[in-house]
């Protein structure tokens, strides 16, 4: 398998999901794979090297890496306004 870049499409045919990867590491396994759902928008990261893939077709798979599902990365705050 040719290594993954940032922009790159995943994609799952049995699901129709389709994730845009936002961050690769040399050592990423990232792949889509049928299960839970997968949130339109919503950015998914590694908690082991730290990869990160953009939905954009929600459906009923979810991404992987490692042979672990990404968990839903958490929006940064904002700097106060004081």
């Amino acid at each position: 398998m040719a290594a993954l870049k940032a922009g790159a499409r995943l994609r799952d045919d049995a699901t129709g999901v389709e994730a845009v990867v936002v961050k690769v590491a040399a050592e990423s396994s990232l792949e889509l794979r049928p299960g839970g759902p997968a949130a339109l928008g919503k950015r998914y990261t590694c908690g082991v090297c730290e990869a990160q893939v953009l939905v954009a077709k929600a459906g009923a798979a979810e991404p992987v890496c490692h042979g672990e599902a990404m968990a839903l990365a958490q929006a940064k705050p904002l700097p106060s306004s004081d």
